[in-house]
């Protein structure tokens, strides 16, 4: 069969859409009035067919895509001098700049710049939508276009179908009768409706606002309608970020009461953007709903109005997010007697050079209940605020930096005796290897912490190290280590009843040797290593006066990973003195294509004990208490890690934590197990046994489940925290329903029962609701 190619140039002038049977013009074609064909403008396609190609260029020159020349390739191509038509028919295809045109056929009237093409009709966008359609007539740029039974593919797989619609100027297009959804269609039934779409009577895209807009739209789920808006609008999938109204989210809970968020969000430039939050509930926290509240009366009849703000900027070379809300309360708190409750949770990192970066971290609140209060989270009990300047050299790194603190667990009148430290300096160095593998070591750190009421201190600590690194020819492992240490402290009011100032320095030389002899035995589908290891430490007593305010070494506890230290101990302010050695062992056994397990177990004796560490924290006596850690995965389906401290005389458990992973993800059970005997009487924590256990069930493709709950196990035993959630989630939807009890009760929150639904409809709006 025999194709032909012909070249039309799209509104050139008359003379160059001349062609002749010789070829002897860039155009050549057929005629038909004389219903020859070029042999010049052939293309073999191989095995003797031939195919026609069409070079042409639009009118407009508006842009570098108008400019390119248009190229039309179909199996047929007849050009109509008389009536100045290209018609082209069997697998037609225009390609113009990144705009792809295909067609069963396509008449094109070179003197009105207009194109009609019918049958199996597909127009692909620059963006990368694909346009399908049963007929469409569009100009010769391809940007003003009409058509009939459309149907739409946008790049992110949304779809948007209607009875006809319109493109003009290339960048809005209008569709009547029309549906939008992210739901594909379904594989098994063709004909049912999708989980959900949106049909209005008017749907438009405005491709320079990056908008979808829809008039008179009903929301239908499985085909029935559930939802009516005259109006609704939002982003299209060539945007990340576009500024609008979010959907709003609904509360209802015994603290707040019952109310609405309705956010903001506002681009700003390309790098920044900010949502702005108002809340307003109704019949909040009363006097019979919390019984430490205030006594004085409600000034708003229990209404709370919120307005919380949330900035972000980033580009390449950092970034800041800024948190911040301020609420006017329905009652004084018992802290602050203010009405205004607030709070501030910011941070930001710059990177200045390939060396150095800055940033900062700043968080408050009003008083210690206004963040649960509102559903701000932390994980820590305290509030944390710090600038800083780091320096990441080869071998080195340099550190300024300032601290302020807020605790969550005391009354906010407590926050004078919160220490400030401003300044504070730190500085490592690491040397090059030198003779033997030997390198040197420099640590120097310096400090001003203030309070209003308590402790000041001033101090400047440093470190000078010397290590050997060595192996034996035997395979023994050593590590020699010889430093000095020398600090200077100046403090004040180091007890309550003394405001004198003291000026106390400390210089502690320490000699150690790291001994490991590894064992190793290799199998046909296993490896098994076990090590001894003994650490003995030497130095002279003392450096721990009284006079000396411990701040960073106040709840220590001996663990596996620093027993085997030289000094286990944390912070600066105190060190283990005298001689001590660290005995212990690791079994490590991996096998190829079954898992691994590995057991840590170490234990340490000092001659001569010092009240250095707590009572309790396992240091106190001539033998330590025995810690350990063993891990077993005999699979990714299967994982437990068990650490422990053991009694030195009874081995009674002092600390035990059990975590464990078993099963695949469909089906998947994960417990936390903790226990904590408080032993000495001025920690920070009180003794608790809990276990945690969550069971995920991946039901089916959509649907999965959990099951959750946290329970104390040690006195006064009872569950904490039961519920399960439920979620549904496909490529266009998802809903996740949250159900249970919580059994604690605090000033900001009530014990009972909950649920929350989190409704998301994916590209077009989710809606949170706190249903009780």
């Amino acid at each position: 069969m025999l194709a032909v190619a012909s070249v039309v140039a799209f509104g050139l002038p008359a003379d160059a859409q001349q062609s002749t049977a010789d070829g002897s013009t860039p155009t050549g074609g057929t005629d038909k009035s004389s219903a020859d064909a070029s042999p010049d403008a052939a293309t073999a396609t191989g095995s003797g067919s031939q195919r026609q190609r069409a070079t042409t260029r639009p009118k407009r020159k508006s842009s570098q895509n108008e400019n390119q020349p248009a190229l039309i390739t179909a199996d047929q191509i007849v050009h109509d001098r008389d009536l100045n038509t290209v018609t082209a028919r069997g697998h037609v295809e225009v390609d113009q700049g990144e705009r792809i045109l295909l067609a069963d056929a396509l008449s094109y009237n070179l003197k009105q710049d207009v194109i009609i093409a019918t049958g199996n009709v597909s127009l692909t966008e620059t963006t990368g939508d694909v346009t399908f359609a049963d007929y469409i007539e569009l100009t010769g740029d391809m940007k003003t276009a009409t058509t009939k039974g459309i149907r739409i593919l946008m790049v992110d797989d949304s779809r948007i179908a209607a009875n006809s619609g319109n493109r003009v100027a290339g960048d809005r297009s209008v569709f009547e009768k029309g549906v939008y959804t992210a739901c594909k269609p379904c594989a098994d039934n063709s004909g049912s409706p999708p989980l959900w779409q949106m049909k209005a009577n008017r749907i438009t895209h405005d491709e320079i606002e990056h908008l979808i807009e829809y008039n008179d739209a009903w929301l239908e789920m499985d085909g029935v309608p559930v939802a009516y808006t005259p109006y609704l609008s939002h982003a299209d999938p060539t945007i990340k970020r576009k500024s609008g109204l979010l959907p709003p989210s609904v509360l209802n809970n015994t603290i707040v009461g019952t109310g609405i968020r309705i956010p903001y969000f506002q681009v700003i430039d390309p790098y920044q953007d900010i949502t702005l939050t108002p809340m307003a509930t109704v019949s909040g926290l009363s006097s019979s709903s919390s019984s430490s509240s205030s006594s004085s009366s409600s000034s708003n009849d229990g209404n709370y109005e919120q307005l919380a703000l949330v900035h972000r900027w980033r580009n390449i070379y950092g970034g800041t997010k800024t948190t911040f809300s301020v609420t006017n309360m329905p009652e004084s708190t018992v802290e602050t007697k203010a009405t205004v409750g607030w709070h501030v949770d910011a941070y930001g990192r710059f990177d200045l050079d390939d060396t150095w970066r800055a940033g900062y971290a700043v968080q408050r609140a009003s008083d210690r209940y206004y963040l649960t209060t509102f559903g701000y989270h932390t994980p820590q009990p305290y509030l944390t605020s710090r600038p800083y300047l780091e320096g990441f050299d080869e071998r080195s790194y340099t550190a300024f930096e300032a601290y302020s603190f807020q605790s969550l667990s005391t009354p906010t009148s407590t926050t004078p005796k919160s220490p400030v430290v401003f300044p504070m300096a730190t500085y490592s160095y690491v040397g090059n290897p030198g003779r033997y593998g030997s390198y040197w070591n420099f640590d120097t750190h310096a400090a001003v912490i203030t309070r209003q009421d308590g402790v000041n201190s001033r101090r400047v600590n440093t470190l000078t190290g010397w290590n050997l690194p060595y192996t034996a020819a035997d395979g023994e492992i050593y590590k020699i280590s010889a430093s000095v240490r020398a600090d200077g402290y100046n403090s004040d009011h180091v007890t309550t009843d003394d405001n004198k100032q003291y000026n106390r320095a400390r210089s502690i030389p320490m000699a150690s040797v790291d001994w490991r002899y590894p064992f190793t035995r290799l199998g046909e589908h296993s490896s098994q290593t076990i090590s001894p290891i003994v650490v003995a430490t030497a130095s002279p007593y003392g450096g721990n006066t009284s006079k000396i305010p411990n701040e960073d070494s106040l709840d220590f506890e001996l663990d596996d990973t620093n027993i085997f230290k030289a000094n286990p101990g944390t912070g600066y302010d105190r060190v283990l003195t005298g001689p001590r050695v660290a005995y212990g062992g690791q079994y490590t056994i991996v096998n190829r294509g079954m898992g691994t397990a590995d057991v840590v177990l170490g234990q340490s004796y000092q001659v001569h004990p010092e009240a250095v560490f707590p009572q309790g924290s396992g240091l106190d006596h001539h033998v330590s208490d025995i810690v350990g850690r063993a891990g077993v995965s005999p699979s990714s389906n299967f994982t437990v890690q068990y650490g422990f401290r053991m009694d030195k005389d009874s081995l009674t458990l002092r600390r035990s934590e059990i975590n464990t992973s078993i099963g695949p993800k469909p089906l998947n059970l994960q417990t936390s197990y903790v226990f904590y005997d408080r032993l000495n009487p001025t920690s920070l924590f009180d003794a608790r046994e809990q276990l945690t256990g969550t069971l995920s069930v991946q039901a089916s493709h959509y649907w999965s489940t959990q099951l959750y709950t946290t329970q104390n196990l040690g006195a006064g035993a009872a569950p904490l925290q039961t519920g399960v959630r439920v979620i549904y989630e496909d490529e266009c939807f998802q809903i996740t329903a949250n159900a249970g009890s919580s059994h604690t009760t605090v000033k900001t929150f009530t014990a009972g029962h909950y649920f929350t639904l989190s409704i998301n409809f994916k590209t077009l709006a989710q809606f949170p609701v706190d249903v009780f």
